[in-house]
């Protein structure tokens, strides 16, 4: 272990201007970062690209949370040249070793050249001291599981995907979703979706079915909107957690097709609404539908009164309404998790409904309202979610535990909790403002990007999921205007960029919708409808990611824009392979004069892996004009011949 010297005094803060920024590069990728989920007691080694013979020194800053009882301290770890990379050597990798404790290490770099001193951060980008800008992050002992590296999902809501098995539909008024309003069955697959009570009759075996489409697609795993009994068609409000609703089939169905798609390898991952659930759930009960006393009934004799949260006033008769739920809505009575009979039941047990579930073989969890969940009426309860994973990663360790959170989801991926989040603040919002609303400039965007990408510690990015819409919001073409061009744009990024591509079904056939419910139409299996190019561009890009490693755990450098013609270059690399993406966001073609020396020798012939067309590099660049310009709205994944 190399000597750590603790810092006295912030950096200098002197601009040198000698450094070459362009060069420097460093992420948590393995090539960079070593190992890539380290534990305590673990050497890692962390490394820095360079222009060569640019810089005198190099040393890794790191704050570690452990030092000082506490508070935390500040320690150096020199770094030395290890070797040179690149196509001519024209790059030193700089290395600094250290030996990692228990705690949480936050670092960047200090870059000395000429008297003067850089740093290099999060941002990916050269800046003077500045301790309002978040560091990289490690966390000892974070591991996910292997499988869910850049894996591709698929997420499905049951009741539109497929009908496989009629006899099991809904029937028009079969029961009441509130008193008086009935359910409705739709007499067409291809109605169009009206609410929340009606139905179309899709279920378990029609996802059975179709597992040939899926499995065609290159889909590893399939997220199911929640599947539990309820009377609505979304089931985020379980009447039972208990029992797979009987209208998508039964408890041994839902066994023999998770076990079924286990053997094909496609993971089945469960949506799990613990925050939450039916005013007619079999504990709560307010319209008397069981023997048993339920909770709004009567609070105080029943036996579950104490598992949601009663108001001041409340009577069932004359306050009807005065208890703590979801955003106030009163179908939706929120748990109370300060009652340890609700985490035994929802959490800690054995056959609670998270570890019970886990049993069957699903490959695990996406937690809906995740940041709400807690005692009482109040939210923030991360003790919940750090049972959880302890409990669940116990019973399997390759369990995937998915956080929904619309922000910063930090507070949830230290390690203890959640393995990734949905991310919305790091992908699905910078690709809709770049892509599909065409508002931010492409600087911009790999600004948002980079910054996404690199809030987390690297098991979350690798393992977060990136999608283009989900039941929560309009579909991706309607948000583009119906133009399929930029949503082909946005779906090259979601496979390319580092995450786990998720598709919203129906978005890769040309799916269109408003918001909800709109946005939860049918699946139209008649081929003749399809969108050809976009599906045949999901097809190829998902067979590109099971290709190369590096695309699912690579190092990720944007380091190259066209800012008039709105294209990004970007190169994806492990030791394995380096594959160089071409993303243009353009309405018209464009003429490149690509740099590619920093991965790329003069004389290399470049296959673009879509198109198969070829690029030969001269004098470090390649070019991309006349008959071989970037199309509007075009795209490459360039790979050596």
């Amino acid at each position: 272990m190399l000597l750590l010297i603790p810092l006295l005094a912030l950096f200098p803060s002197e601009q040198c201007g000698s450094i070459e920024g362009d060069a420097i590069f460093h992420d948590q990728s393995p090539l960079y970062c070593a190992p890539l989920e380290p534990m305590p007691g673990d050497t890692v080694s962390l490394r820095l690209r360079a222009a060569v013979g640019d810089l005198q020194s190099a040393t890794v800053r790191i704050w570690d949370t452990g030092l000082n009882g506490g508070a935390g301290g500040e320690v150096l770890v020199p770094m030395w040249i290890e070797t040179q990379v690149g196509p001519t050597q024209n790059f030193d990798l700089w290395r600094g070793d250290f030996t990692l404790g228990n705690d949480t290490l936050w670092y960047r770099f200090r870059m000395e050249d000429q008297g003067c001193t850089d740093v290099y951060q999060i941002t990916g980008t050269l800046n003077n001291w500045d301790p309002a800008i978040r560091d990289f992050q490690i966390r000892p002992g974070f591991q996910g599981p292997s499988w869910a590296r850049g894996a591709v999902g698929y997420q499905i809501f049951p009741d539109r995907f497929e009908n496989g098995n009629p006899s099991n539909d809904p029937q028009n008024g079969e029961w009441e979703i509130a008193p008086g309003i009935g359910i409705t069955a739709h007499a067409s697959w291809n109605e169009l979706p009206t609410g929340g009570s009606d139905f179309f009759g899709g279920d378990l075996l029609g996802i059975w079915q179709r597992r040939d489409y899926l499995q065609w697609l290159g889909v590893d795993f399939l997220w199911l909107n929640p599947v539990f009994e309820s009377r609505s068609n979304h089931r985020y409000d379980a009447t039972s957690y208990d029992r797979i609703d009987s209208h998508l089939g039964t408890n041994a169905e839902f066994q023999t097709m998770v076990q079924g798609l286990r053997q094909q390898g496609t993971r089945v991952i469960l949506d799990g609404v613990m925050n939450h659930c039916s005013s007619w759930n079999e504990w709560f009960d307010r319209y008397h539908v069981y023997p048993w006393t339920g909770a709004h009934e009567d609070p105080v004799s029943s036996a579950y009164g104490d598992w949601f949260t009663f108001l001041p006033g409340f009577h069932p008769l004359n306050f009807p309404e005065n208890y703590c739920s979801w955003f106030a809505i009163n179908s939706l009575p929120k748990l109370n998790y300060a009652n340890p009979e609700v985490r035994d039941r929802m959490v800690r047990a054995p056959d609670s409904v998270l570890r019970g579930w886990l049993q069957t073989g699903i490959g695990g969890w996406r937690l809906d309202a995740a940041e709400d969940v807690g005692p009482g009426c109040d939210g923030g309860d991360h003790s919940v979610w750090t049972e959880m994973r302890n409990l669940l990663k116990a019973d399997d360790p390759d369990a995937l535990l998915i956080l929904e959170e619309w922000g910063d989801a930090l507070p949830w991926l230290e390690g203890d909790q959640f393995d990734g989040v949905m991310d919305f603040n790091g992908f699905l919002f910078p690709v809709q403002d770049y892509c599909l609303s065409r508002n931010d400039s492409v600087a911009t965007f790999r600004d948002r990007i980079l910054k996404g990408l690199r809030a987390y510690a690297a098991t979350a990015n690798h393992s977060s999921w990136h999608q283009l819409g989900n039941h929560d919001l309009s579909r991706a073409l309607t948000r583009a205007g119906l133009d399929a061009d930029r949503v082909r744009e946005a779906t090259f990024l979601q496979f390319t960029l580092p995450g786990s591509p998720v598709l919203y079904y129906g978005d890769e056939i040309g799916t269109i919708g408003g918001n909800d419910p709109d946005n939860r139409r049918t699946f139209d299996w008649n081929l003749a409808n399809w969108d050809r190019d976009t599906v045949k561009l999901v097809r190829k890009l998902s067979q590109l990611r099971h290709r190369y490693s590096a695309l699912r755990e690579g190092s990720f450098d944007p380091y190259w824009v066209h800012h008039a013609g709105r294209v990004m270059v970007f190169a994806r690399e492990d030791a394995q392979d380096v594959l160089l993406m071409i993303a243009g966001s353009n309405n018209a073609p464009q003429n490149l004069n690509i740099p590619v020396d920093r991965y790329f020798a003069d004389g290399d012939v470049l296959e673009d892996q879509i198109s198969n067309r070829s690029y030969v590099v001269v004098n470090g660049k390649i070019n991309l004009s006349g008959s071989d310009a970037l199309e509007a709205h075009g795209y490459r994944v360039l790979h050596l011949r």
